[in-house]
């Protein structure tokens, strides 16, 4: 009988155990899974900031393009303007002449 308790009550200490385990495990478990999802949204991120910053990168080198073009774009008005200005007063300047 007594050795009957005491394998019993080894038989549910062993158990218990079993049960201690099963549950670390899986807590385990969870965890990993947990910092899996984490590490894919990490690295989803750093991809996403990766061409942002590239998609930026190239824009930034247009906008210098663009801002070139527009700095031309305006010497040649002035350049225009100057020679409108210059067409304009010789035409005053030769009807003056006339009258």
């Amino acid at each position: 009988m007594i050795d009957q308790a005491i394998q019993e009550g080894k038989q549910m200490t062993d158990d218990s155990r079993f049960d201690d385990i099963y549950l670390r495990l899986n807590e385990l478990t969870e965890d990993v899974a947990n910092l899996k999802i984490q590490a894919g949204t990490i690295g989803t991120s750093q991809v996403a900031v990766a061409r942002t910053l590239s998609l930026a990168t190239g824009l930034a080198s247009d906008m210098r393009e663009v801002k070139a073009d527009i700095r031309e774009m305006k010497a040649e008005i002035r350049n225009l303007n100057a020679g409108v200005e210059e067409i304009l007063r010789l035409l005053r300047g030769g009807s003056d002449s006339q009258t």
